[in-house]
C-alpha cells in the first residue's frame, strides 16, 4: 500500500473525532452538554466612546445590578433575571434559553429610593413598562444613583455557542453650579442662591422615551462654600458650590434652569436648560443634539458675579471649559 495513502487512513478516525469534539454541542446526545449562550453588557455610548458600564456599576454606592426582563418574540412577559456581585464584575451572563427569538429590556441601576418601576407578570407586555423618579410632590433633592438602559432583540441559534453584546445607554445626568463673587473678600454663604432646574421628564418607557408630561423639579442634593485661593494659599475668593442631577434630558423639551440671589425676587439667570448645555458642543461633534446630551452626563456650570448692593450681576459663565458671553443666552433681565 502507498505509504502516504496508508497514513491518511490512519489519521481519519481522529480527525473525524476532532470535527466532533469542536462542534459537539451541536449535536443532541445524552451525554454532551447542550450549547451555552451568553451576554456581556456594555456602555459606549458616552463622549469617549469608551466602555464604561463594569467600572460605572461596580462604583455605585448601592444598586450594584442590572434587571434582566426576558420577552418572547411578541414581547410577551416570561421572566426576569438579576445580575449583581461577582457576574456583573465578570460581565459574562449565561442565558438560560431554548432555540428562538426573544426581546430583551434591561434596567441597570434600579433602587427603591430612586425609583418606581413595573413588575411585569407572565403575559405582560413589554410595551407596558414603566419607570418613575420618586419625588415629594415631584421635587427631587437627592442624588440618583446612576440609571441606564438598553433594550434589543436577541435569537439563538438551533446550535453553537453564541454571546452577544447587549449596549446601554445613561439616563441620569448630574450638573454642577461654581458661584463665585467677584468681589475679593465678599463672604457668602449658601443660603445666598436658589438654584433649581424644571424640566418635564420624570419617567421612561420599555424604549427609553418620556411618558407623561408632568413637571419635575430638581434642587441641590449638596451644597458647600469653597475657597479660591491665590499662589501663596491666600483666600482671595469665596464660591458657593452646588449639585443637583436630572433624568434624561429631551432636546426640544419645556425645560428651564433658574438661579436667583437672596437679595431679590425674580431669577438673575432664567434660561432654557438645555439650550445653554447644547452650547458647549463643539463644532467638530458629528452627532445631533439629542445624541450629545445623552452621551455628555456631567456638566459644571461656573458664574463668576458682582453681589455689590445686595444684587447679582451676571459677569460671566462656563460652563465645561466654555465661556458663555452674556448675548449668547437670554438672561432675562
Amino acid at each position: 500500500m502507498n505509504m502516504k495513502l496508508y497514513h491518511t487512513l490512519r489519521m481519519l478516525p481522529l480527525l473525524a473525532l476532532m470535527q466532533l469534539g469542536a462542534a459537539s454541542c451541536d449535536y443532541i446526545h445524552e451525554d454532551i452538554e447542550p450549547c451555552d449562550h451568553y451576554l456581556h453588557f456594555s456602555y459606549t455610548y458616552n463622549m469617549l466612546s469608551a466602555d464604561a458600564f463594569v467600572p460605572q456599576m461596580t462604583n455605585q454606592e448601592t444598586a450594584k445590578q442590572v434587571e434582566l426582563f426576558i420577552y418572547d418574540e411578541a414581547g410577551q412577559f416570561l421572566r426576569s433575571q438579576t445580575i449583581s456581585s461577582a457576574e456583573l464584575e465578570t460581565n459574562r451572563i449565561q442565558l438560560d434559553l431554548e432555540p428562538g427569538t426573544y426581546q430583551l429590556l434591561a434596567w441597570a441601576g434600579l433602587n427603591d429610593t430612586d425609583y418606581t418601576w413595573t413588575k411585569p407578570e407572565a403575559g405582560d407586555n413589554i410595551d407596558d413598562w414603566q419607570v418613575r423618579v420618586n419625588g415629594v410632590t415631584d421635587c427631587v433633592e437627592r442624588e440618583l444613583l446612576g440609571l441606564f438602559q438598553g433594550r434589543m432583540t436577541l435569537t439563538i441559534p438551533e446550535g453553537g455557542e453564541t454571546d452577544t453584546e447587549f449596549p446601554l445607554v445613561k439616563n441620569t445626568n448630574k450638573i454642577r453650579f461654581v458661584l463665585i463673587d467677584a468681589n475679593s473678600g465678599t463672604e457668602v454663604s449658601t443660603n445666598d442662591y436658589t438654584v433649581m432646574a424644571v424640566t418635564t421628564n420624570g419617567d421612561l418607557d420599555a424604549n427609553n422615551q418620556p411618558i407623561s408630561d408632568d413637571t419635575f423639579v430638581w434642587t441641590p442634593y449638596t451644597k458647600s462654600v469653597e475657597q479660591v485661593n491665590d499662589l501663596e494659599g491666600n483666600a482671595v475668593y469665596q464660591a458657593v458650590c452646588m449639585e443637583l442631577n436630572t433624568l434624561r434630558l429631551i432636546d426640544g423639551s419645556a425645560n428651564q434652569l433658574q438661579i436667583r440671589h437672596d437679595g431679590e425676587e425674580l431669577p438673575f439667570l432664567h434660561v432654557s436648560l438645555t439650550d445653554l448645555l447644547l452650547l458647549t458642543q463643539m463644532e467638530s461633534h458629528d452627532m445631533t443634539a439629542q445624541e450629545y446630551l445623552d452621551r455628555q452626563d456631567e456638566y459644571v456650570i461656573m458664574l463668576y458675579l458682582d453681589t455689590t448692593g445686595g444684587t447679582a450681576h451676571c459677569l460671566e459663565i462656563i460652563v465645561n471649559d466654555w465661556t458663555i458671553r452674556l448675548d449668547d443666552v437670554n438672561l432675562g433681565r
